[in-house]
């Protein structure tokens, strides 16, 4: 039987100072989305335990006083694993701190770095670089995925986050935190993107009482196409089904014909025959938001295919052991009977 094995390491912010590492939890929850600007987690250490400074000596304060060994704005590594093989699944930083046995800690990514300092600015027109330019702190490593225009652009005292969060809501522009990099732009960055595989009716899957297979004659899906120009003004057009899952997408500067082109090409594409919903699997391999996830049915092989990852809530603690529960939403190709991927069948 595999061993489940976790790491947290916590250490004082910005600061050169020693790891306090800790083996072992009472629960962890992690729920990472690229639809979120924010990764949330939860984290509960035993209650039975003793902490020691460096020095060996029992700690007189937890989490109160000047200098306790855990505070708000600590950062927070967590690795999983299973005997000894462990994988990095969050970095962040401690948001707050239920100040009683057993801790309960709430941790946000380092998103939580661009909430502390706000901007006033207003800008013409600006690049998608331009604005990143200027609202980012220093020392933020970030990417962009897809450069574009902005419009006209008014801050009043936000803070870095709350400009990204509405670039996502009024622009379609995502951003997400990967291994220490701000991607800014696309959802799925294909130069980070990994291919997972599960199969049916093996041990890999622990529960797809959630998933369901849909024929694309019962799918119903509508998508509405946004495209804002220069000035700000945006045009908007719909097709598909009235009463579908609505999909929406940004574009920048196109006509109105263009976008009813696109709006119809992207409702026949999105009208596919397969799974919806999301499964249970183990704590490994661990999954991001972004990955391809494929699906293999060996006992009906046409329902094999690979799908897009938008969410993955990963849980662990000692009455579950490790698990990822992995959304998925789009599919992106299917499977032949010999594992090859093929255009998605109309």
């Amino acid at each position: 039987m595999d061993r489940l094995d976790s790491k947290i390491e916590f250490r004082r912010a910005f600061e050169e100072s020693a790891v306090q590492e800790i083996c072992f939890l009472t629960e962890l929850n992690i729920d990472s989305s690229y639809d979120n600007l924010t990764d949330q987690a939860k984290l509960i250490i035993p209650k039975k335990i003793r902490y020691k400074k460096e020095d060996g000596t029992e700690a007189d304060s937890i989490t109160r006083g000047s200098n306790p060994l855990f505070k708000t704005g600590d950062e927070v590594k967590i690795s999983l694993g299973y005997n000894g093989q462990l994988t990095q699944i969050f970095q962040g930083f401690i948001s707050g701190i239920r100040q009683k046995f057993p801790l309960q800690f709430e941790l946000q990514d380092e998103i939580y770095q661009l909430k502390k300092t706000s901007v006033t600015l207003s800008l013409n027109n600006p690049k998608l670089s331009d604005l990143l330019g200027l609202i980012l702190p220093t020392g933020i490593v970030y990417e962009i995925t897809a450069e574009q225009n902005l419009g006209q652009w008014r801050i009043s005292n936000a803070t870095p986050a709350e400009v990204l969060n509405e670039l996502r809501k009024k622009h379609g522009i995502y951003s997400f935190f990967r291994n220490g990099i701000l991607y800014v732009g696309l959802s799925v960055v294909s130069a980070i993107q990994k291919t997972h595989t599960f199969n049916f009716f093996t041990p890999q899957i622990i529960t797809a009482e959630a998933l369901n297979y849909l024929d694309a004659s019962e799918r119903k899906i509508k998508v509405v196409c946004k495209s804002i120009d220069n000035a700000n003004n945006t045009l908007e057009v719909k097709a598909g089904d009235d009463e579908g899952e609505t999909r929406t997408l940004y574009f920048n500067n196109y006509t109105k014909k263009a976008l009813e082109d696109t709006a119809k090409r992207l409702a026949k594409e999105l009208k596919y025959s397969g799974y919806e919903g999301n499964f249970t699997a183990f704590a490994t391999p661990a999954v991001n938001h972004g990955d391809i996830i494929e699906l293999i049915n060996s006992e009906i092989p046409e329902q094999s295919g690979g799908y897009i990852c938008d969410r993955v809530v990963t849980r662990a603690g000692w009455g579950i052991g490790g698990r990822q529960d992995i959304y998925i939403k789009q599919k992106v190709y299917d499977l032949d009977s010999e594992g090859n991927q093929v255009k998605i069948s109309e």
